[in-house]
């Protein structure tokens, strides 16, 4: 059977040109595209070109010749930035799950910064807190950031991320409240925006005031308080479209979004001020702790005008107590869903159930509702 990259014994591949060779390189590992330098004068350095470049040292202590192995990686990370000779790079994925490799980054990011890069990752599992240089945050051409490890970001003096749109931080050490919103500010046209925090990152009162953002995610899992600091979360994108809260640390929420927010899902306790500035919100989910922290403080709901997708949890603790409020402050409610159900076993085979049957029925149920949706249904006489 005849090869089908060659006809009459002419090669068809090296018909292509380089900039349609080095796209199809790019779905190689960095180490197979080097490889095809062997092919002919042509292909030398062909590679040296190709758009996109991932390094990843997955070695484990146990493996044999570990240290040998990773002084390999890391002689080839440096070979291959340094035959870059300037040809811009779209991707790039720094990942680091070893000591030695790590303490590479900041000057592995130099090397990529001064390609021009568009798209960056850099990842260190590591617990031990490393430092980026201050050209990250000067860099003209970046589209996408993501940032996952302890590091400490040093501020230049002006910070400019003049293409920035996509941003997410993970573990990120700021230094205090006014390095935070100074990073967020500097991007002019930042439209998504992912939030991790973890332990303590020097940041008390988190202000977010992005006009251009879309999308917003933040999550505090793990994030633990020190000393006697302020803890506030202040949200000014009048511009946001989707919002995604995690938190069960901050309590105090401050949010001015617009009529252009279109889905907001809210777990853990942080519901206290955050209802009122979301509740031009269309469809909105709220886990089981954020009921349970309604329910705590028994709030008077803000009007849900815009509300036509509404998805609640269940509490432990927690019945539906509440229900016939939130649908009271939802009067143009279509589609109602019980995402986890509406009973939890509890105690061996008893359900726990609490229910106030309201005074009037909410007018949503006369006018608009479509639609209700029960997970996880038992048969239990309570449902």
């Amino acid at each position: 059977m005849e090869d089908s990259s060659t006809t009459n014994g002419e090669d068809w591949i090296s018909r292509l040109p380089d900039s349609l060779i080095c796209h199809i390189l790019s779905f190689l590992s960095p180490k197979e595209a080097v490889g095809t330098s062997i092919l002919s004068k042509r292909w030398e350095n062909l590679w040296t070109s190709v758009p996109s470049l991932y390094f990843c040292d997955t070695f484990t202590t146990d493996c044999g010749n570990y240290m040998n192995k990773v002084n390999c990686f890391i002689d080839y990370v440096n070979w291959v930035l340094a035959h870059r000779d300037g040809f811009a790079i779209e991707k790039c994925n720094l990942s680091c799950y070893t000591l030695h490799a790590s303490a590479h980054l900041y000057s592995w990011t130099c090397a990529v910064i001064a390609c021009m890069v568009q798209e960056l990752t850099i990842k260190s599992e590591l617990f031990r807190v490393g430092q980026l240089p201050w050209c990250l945050l000067t860099c003209k051409t970046l589209v996408v950031l993501k940032i996952h490890g302890r590091f400490v970001l040093n501020f230049p003096t002006s910070i400019c991320l003049p293409r920035l749109k996509f941003l997410y931080l993970n573990s990120i050490i700021y230094g205090d409240d006014a390095s935070m919103q100074k990073l967020f500010s500097s991007c002019p046209v930042l439209e998504d925006l992912v939030i991790k925090r973890h332990d303590w990152d020097g940041v008390g009162i988190m202000n977010i005031s992005v006009p251009s953002l879309k999308r917003l995610s933040i999550f505090s899992l793990s994030l633990r308080s020190i000393g006697n600091y302020e803890y506030k979360v202040v949200i000014n994108t009048p511009n946001l479209e989707y919002l995604e809260i995690d938190d069960y640390m901050y309590e105090e929420y401050s949010v001015n979004s617009s009529p252009s927010l279109v889905e907001a899902c809210i777990q853990g306790t942080c519901v206290f001020g955050l209802l009122d500035g979301i509740s031009q919100v269309k469809l909105l989910a709220l886990s089981g702790d954020a009921m349970q922290s309604l329910h705590n403080i028994v709030p008077i709901l803000p009007t849900f005008h815009n509300l036509t997708h509404l998805k609640l949890g269940i509490n432990d603790n927690v019945g539906w107590e509440l229900l016939p409020n939130i649908l009271q402050s939802s009067p143009n409610l279509k589609v109602l869903n019980f995402k986890e159900g509406l009973v939890k076993p509890f105690n061996k085979g008893t359900f726990q159930f609490s229910w106030n049957p309201p005074r009037c029925v909410p007018c949503c149920l006369l006018l608009h509702l479509k639609t209700i949706e029960i997970h996880n249904f038992l048969g239990t006489r309570d449902e």
